[in-house]
């Protein structure tokens, strides 16, 4: 019996040390994971808000792959022998934009990247229109990022709190952004390049300013290239070193001494005057070829009123887009649209001084909606089209910051309101991305876009011989004739 018992007791213990082992086991299975583990985790999960947007971008222009090239895209494209040659690239840099034509003599136009790029998706894929929309679409996407970034740092430097980072307000202004049917002339026109490529490079170059820390840090060299690449792209890209200066005033009042702000825009205005000089030699003056005789300098003045007023319309609401708005100036401000016009400029310019004293960060939108558009108001050196909806690429980065802080703004003070808030900026994003799709389908071919501009714009002239010229290539000469 005493063998007995000991041996059951040996077994007791037995059990009681492997159940013991069994729940050690199960607690260290139930512990949290590790704060290393955590941090990976978290940092995946800020990447999520980026692939919604880049989905969201594929989703509203993936329709745009199928499209052909379009109005100016079989000269600057089918035509142009400088895509042909690397070798080009000197002359591509000392020419005009329209310089390989021989029968072209001035141009307003310098975008030697822009040739740049035309050559390097020539030799890559060709003359097949679906890969020189994919590179315009991959520039989209790009901005769509950096919107949602620029928009995330203003708001922090706001201490503006954000409960949720995928319904924060930045992220839902960058799927406004992304979606935003007044930007496929843009991005769905293959010619449309310059505007997205040189905004991609205007907000990097803005947001490394943002995060340098010191002049001639990398993020600091950094963003002066992209500004060299931005101007070399598109002139409104001059306007940037402005745009520096206000957010400094703005964010980083009584930080910076006088002779460290000089040190800091020096870059910025070296390139700007090496860009100048480039152009000028290339063209023969800054823009020498001016448009528009007929009308006098007085109405070039008058005309800058409906004209402004119009790209806030635009982007405030996207409909009637258009190729080609006819343009018909005012003779006086004392026309109903002059003075009307005059009038909604003069409110729009008081918000200014308001902004500056209310909210700075305010006062940065309007100036970002407002600042790219001065040099598309200089109607002598414009096109026969004064008013084009691609020239609100940039300045609608402004728009959907200012929409940001209204939602921040609903979330602080009426947080009731707040969800409500969201979910409409979201039913408009869906009605964004459908108003673009189909929009898209209108760039699709010559015969759809001339069409859509003849029934828009039926006094176009231009508009009605480019429809012809597309019915008489499908071989339509009846409709063809007609036009």
């Amino acid at each position: 019996m005493g063998k007995a018992s000991r041996r059951k007791k040996g077994l007791i213990n037995e059990t009681l040390t492997s159940q013991g082992r069994h729940k050690k086991e199960s607690r260290t299975c139930q512990e949290p994971p590790s704060k290393g583990g955590l941090h990976r985790m978290t940092s995946l999960l800020v990447y999520i808000p980026i692939l919604i947007l880049l989905f969201v971008c594929f989703a509203a222009y993936f329709n745009a792959l199928s499209g052909d090239f379009v109005y100016d895209d079989e000269l600057q494209i089918v035509d142009n022998p400088w895509l042909r040659d690397i070798r080009n690239m000197p002359t591509i840099f000392s020419k005009s934009v329209w310089s390989f034509q021989p029968e072209v003599s001035t141009s307003n136009y310098y975008r030697p990247l822009m040739h740049f790029v035309y050559l390097f998706n020539y030799h890559l894929f060709g003359l097949k229109p679906w890969g020189f929309h994919l590179v315009n679409i991959l520039f989209h996407c790009g901005v769509s990022v950096l919107v949602f970034l620029v928009i995330q740092k203003i708001l922090t430097e706001q201490n503006v709190s954000q409960p949720s980072i995928y319904l924060s307000p930045p992220f839902i202004a960058a799927l406004l952004f992304a979606s935003h049917p007044i930007h496929t002339e843009a991005v769905t026109w293959i010619a449309g390049l310059p505007d997205v490529a040189f905004t991609f490079f205007y907000l990097l170059s803005f947001y490394l300013y943002v995060r340098s820390k010191a002049i001639l840090s990398g993020s600091y060299l950094l963003s002066v290239v992209c500004f060299a690449f931005a101007v070399f792209f598109k002139e409104p890209a001059l306007t940037l070193p402005l745009i520096l200066f206000t957010y400094d005033f703005v964010f980083r009042e009584g930080q910076t001494r006088l002779l460290d702000y000089v040190k800091k825009y020096l870059s910025y205005l070296l390139i700007g005057v090496g860009y100048l000089t480039l152009r000028i030699l290339a063209l023969g003056g800054f823009a020498p070829e001016k448009r528009h005789v007929t009308v006098s300098a007085y109405q070039y003045v008058i005309n800058v009123f409906p004209l402004f007023v119009r790209y806030l319309e635009k982007l405030l609401l996207p409909i009637n887009l258009n190729a080609f708005y006819v343009f018909h100036p005012i003779a006086s401000l004392y026309e109903v649209e002059g003075a009307s016009s005059l009038m909604a400029t003069v409110l729009f310019m008081l918000l200014f001084p308001i902004a500056l004293k209310k909210n700075r960060a305010v006062f940065l939108g309007l100036l970002l909606v407002t600042v790219p558009l001065v040099p598309v108001l200089y109607i002598p050196a414009l096109g026969e089209n004064t008013f084009t909806d691609r020239y609100l690429y940039l300045p609608s980065v402004g728009y959907v910051l200012l929409l940001a802080i209204f939602l921040s703004w609903v979330r602080v003070r009426l947080p009731r309101a707040a969800k409500n808030i969201v979910i409409i900026f979201l039913m408009t994003m869906g009605l964004y991305t459908v108003g673009t799709i189909s929009r898209n389908s209108v760039w699709k071919d010559n015969s759809n876009l001339w069409s859509d501009t003849v029934r828009k714009s039926p006094d176009s002239t231009m508009a009605h011989n480019n429809s012809g010229l597309a019915y008489a290539f499908k071989g339509q000469l009846d409709m063809a004739i007609a036009e």
